[in-house]
């Protein structure tokens, strides 16, 4: 005969084994549920304390990207009133037509989108064309420049000449490193190469009725390209 209090004891037992269980289970259950309503509250606050600055990065963001518009319009503008100075154009380059320059880049600097996006890296680019526009505009003897077909190609060739002459060591270094067209640190190197490009064009100026016609518009075309390549980088560079 089965002996019940052995029976009733072995049942205690196994309920009590069964309520710790569950009661283990409960209490892991509702650890679990405060963690992680903890850990969503702080997630949420940290949201909340990130938010200021996650609006301004897109802020700037987009900022950025509306200012690289208004850019590239204003250095195509730019970069119009540079023909005159291309290779295979045929204007004729004289006293007449470096001042009707130098007053198209001063009306494009000086336009609602001209000058005020101009950067740092292409700045001194810029004003190193406009120097040698205002001196060269300025000397009391007409000339003229030829862009006979024997420079095409050689136009470099002869700049670079004309700069050893004037012990231009810098102005040299400088071409060298657009010639190697190697620009992934152009806007960390631009600002110190344009202060030393506009120094030695400077220079160019004041020998320019001892230079030859074809000299004078190596020269003018030269000073010309670097500032299209510099515009040209200065686009490329903020898209990276």
């Amino acid at each position: 005969m089965p002996d019940w209090n052995v029976i009733l004891h072995l049942l205690t037992l196994a309920l009590l084994s069964l309520g710790a269980y569950l009661f283990n289970l409960f209490k892991k259950a509702s650890e679990t549920a405060v963690t992680t309503t903890a850990e969503e509250s702080a997630r949420a606050v940290i949201r909340e304390l990130q938010w200021p600055g996650e609006l301004t990065r897109e802020l700037q963001k987009t900022r950025g990207v509306e200012r690289q518009e208004l850019r590239f319009n204003s250095y195509g503008a730019l970069w119009k009133e540079l023909r005159p100075l291309a290779i295979y154009d045929s204007t004729r380059i004289d006293k007449k037509a470096v001042a009707d320059m130098f007053a198209k880049l001063t009306d494009w600097y000086f336009s609602v989108c001209g000058g005020l996006l101009l950067t740092p890296q292409s700045r001194d680019f810029y004003f190193a064309l406009q120097d040698l526009l205002r001196v060269t505009s300025k000397i009391p003897k007409e000339w003229h420049a030829d862009r006979s077909e024997e420079l095409e190609g050689d136009a470099d060739i002869v700049f670079r000449e004309v700069l050893k002459a004037r012990k231009a060591a810098e102005a040299i270094k400088i071409l060298d490193y657009f010639s190697a067209r190697a620009f992934d640190d152009w806007e960390n190197r631009a600002i110190d190469l344009g202060k030393e490009w506009r120094k030695a064009i400077k220079g160019l100026g004041a020998g320019w009725s001892a230079l030859s016609e074809p000299q004078r518009f190596a020269v003018l075309q030269q000073v010309g390209s670097k500032l299209r390549t510099s515009l040209v980088n200065d686009l490329e560079s903020r898209r990276r």
